[in-house]
């Protein structure tokens, strides 16, 4: 036994002080109050008369006696804070770190009724208490160093309570400086290189699973169909079991049956979704045998569900029509500069739009929507150079004749864009600070630009059909294809594990289930932020919003079966049990349960 409050030999000495002072109080003896009668004729009567008493009125008062002195004992061992003592070794004179592992298979059930995660903060606790007075901090693989070092046993305590599985690069490690005895408490389901010296906890208890392993959605093949949904669902268990999936669009079911799934064995599945209704996809299974619950839902988001609305503006576009009319994915308007600029209760305004298509013209400010501009003029005030360095590159710009692209970029908007394809007579100059050029000419020359801040994203070609083959060029399509993709969707991306993730500069706000806003942390050249909880989350950006999912489900998470631990390597086993609060809370229960039981007792002339 040990004490997480204080020395053993404090603690028991308080727990011998409180029942003495309990016993002394309640044995000592007070002076009865004097009171004057006539005569004492009467009482001698009565205290004269003899009467048996029973076992009860003869013990009464020792058990009056006893609940006192448990009253204090119990909250002297409040105070205390006694610990089963721990199997790990006893605490070096040093700093000691006890790390805990939040992989999210750490969340199985085990046969005791607590999971391992919760058997894994039983024992944290008493590494903790088998270090009392010494600096230990509390760690674990997905958040690093969240308390100490400190012999705070408070600070630690809460540190506990705090910490909770959020999965993690498995590759992580938190290190301590300083640190002597470095503990670490695993179930071994995430394989993952633990450094030398290290004394290894384990809590992994075989469990039977079913889980789902992967849930993604891909482009249909099928013209009708905007997405086909691949799953993939798994038995992890001794025996066959059956297990009801259901697939929800939305509000609407849109998948719900039983499929038995032998003992090992996995349901592979694709599933076709039309275009139209809700683009976010859920899945859920159910089964008898189920240690792992967080794995039982899997999200996915259909990009293509609802068509993109694009508004072309310009005198002469007939040259994007055939592109845009044959695209599924956009739907297209076309309007007049003319109509763009009327004010709010004028006839047919600008409609509203996910993404602006300026052909050779520009509006006098520009959209908070993210915009693709063709070939603007170049005195448009917020374009023009407003700079020495922005006149130098307009003066090498307008030096240029035919210039030439050659070398392809690395920019998702020009990726996979033959350069080749162009022919490019002339170019138009722009100096508006921000612009980052991502295709240059052999001598320079910047062809495309992109502006990505958290006020304004837009796309810029400095080159238009009446300069260029640009509407005929084989890379025609795949360049606005780019440029619609990156501008209306900035961080789209397929179903992706927990853990710190990066997003663009603009990003200015994640969201997670719930509307929950996730804290980003600005580097330069990226936003990141920690996802914890699997779901559908949304990130905007300059007026863009994409939506992506955080699944659980893998094979090495949902297989609950095996381990990477081997025993024979000295790692400890952690035995079931004392998961829950710490005994220090059950010691306040039982005073004031015993409190209460001697108050009610003593209002009925139970006990004295």
């Amino acid at each position: 036994m040990t004490f997480g409050a204080m020395a053993a030999w404090q603690a028991w000495g308080l727990i011998a002080g409180a029942a003495a002072l309990a016993a002394w109080l309640f044995l000592r003896k007070l002076r009865p109050p004097r009171l004057l009668v006539a005569s004492l004729l009467l009482w001698q009567r009565v205290l004269d008369e003899p009467r048996a008493l029973t076992l009860w009125e003869r013990i009464r008062r020792a058990v009056s006696l006893a609940l006192t002195i448990l009253i204090a004992v119990a909250l002297a061992l409040a105070i205390a804070r006694p610990t089963a003592r721990s199997a790990a070794p006893a605490a070096s004179r040093g700093r000691v770190l006890i790390v805990l592992d939040s992989s999210w298979s750490m969340l199985t059930d085990t046969r005791s009724g607590e999971s391992r995660w919760e058997r894994g903060v039983a024992e944290a606790r008493r590494i903790a208490a088998a270090a009392a007075g010494t600096p230990t901090a509390i760690a674990t693989t997905a958040d690093g160093l969240v308390e100490g070092p400190t012999p705070d046993a408070v600070l630690l305590e809460a540190a506990l309570e705090r910490v909770s599985p959020s999965g993690g690069d498995p590759a992580a490690w938190p290190a301590l400086a300083g640190a002597d005895a470095v503990h670490f408490i695993t179930d071994g389901a995430t394989s993952r290189r633990v450094p030398d010296g290290v004394t290894v906890h384990s809590v992994f208890e075989s469990a039977a699973n079913v889980g789902i392993t992967a849930f993604d959605v891909r482009p249909s093949l099928a013209p009708r169909n905007a997405a086909d949904a691949y799953l993939e669902i798994a038995n992890y268990g001794p025996a066959a079991q059956s297990v009801h999936l259901t697939i929800t669009r939305g509000e609407a079911t849109a998948l719900d049956r039983h499929v038995s799934i032998a003992a090992g064995a996995s349901l592979r599945q694709m599933v076709p979704f039309g275009r139209g209704g809700d683009s976010a996809l859920r899945a859920h299974v159910e089964a008898d045998q189920n240690a792992l619950r967080i794995d039982d839902d899997a999200f996915a988001w259909m990009e293509h569900a609802r068509p993109v609305s694009v508004t072309v503006v310009g005198q002469q576009t007939g040259w994007l029509r055939p592109l845009l009319a044959g695209d599924p994915d956009v739907r297209a308007t076309f309007l007049d500069p003319s109509r763009y600029d009327l004010p709010v209760g004028d006839a047919a305004p600008a409609p509203p739009a996910d993404l602006f298509i300026f052909d050779r013209w520009a509006p006098r400010d520009p959209p908070a929507t993210p915009s693709l501009y063709v070939a603007p003029p170049a005195d448009t005030p917020w374009l023009a150079a407003s700079r020495a360095d922005g006149i130098a590159r307009a003066w090498d710009a307008a030096a240029e004749k035919t210039p030439r692209w050659e070398v392809p970029g690395t920019h998702a908007v020009v990726r996979g864009v033959d350069p080749l394809t162009f022919r490019i007579d002339q170019v138009h100059a722009y100096g508006a600070p921000g612009l980052t050029s991502v295709a240059q000419s052999a001598r320079g020359t910047p062809l495309i630009s992109v502006t990505d801040s958290s006020e304004r994203r837009f796309v810029l070609l400095a080159f238009g059909p009446a300069e260029s083959n640009l509407a005929s060029a084989p890379g025609f399509p795949v360049l606005i294809g780019n440029a619609v993709e990156w501008l209306v969707r900035p961080d789209a991306r397929p179903a992706q594990r927990s853990g710190l993730a990066s997003f663009t500069p603009a990003t200015g706000r994640v969201a997670g289930p719930e509307d929950r806003e996730v804290p980003l942390a600005r580097v330069p050249g990226a936003a990141m932020g920690r996802l914890r909880v699997p779901g559908l989350y949304t990130a905007d950006a300059a007026g863009a919003r994409s939506t992506f999912a955080v699944n659980v489900g893998e094979p090495q998470v949902s297989n609950t079966t095996q381990t990477s631990l081997n025993s024979s390597t000295g790692v400890r086993l952690v035995s079931a049990g004392a998961s829950g609060h710490a005994w220090w809370v059950y010691g306040a229960a039982a005073a004031f349960a015993l409190a209460l039981i001697e108050w009610w007792t003593w209002q009925r002339r139970i006990t004295v």
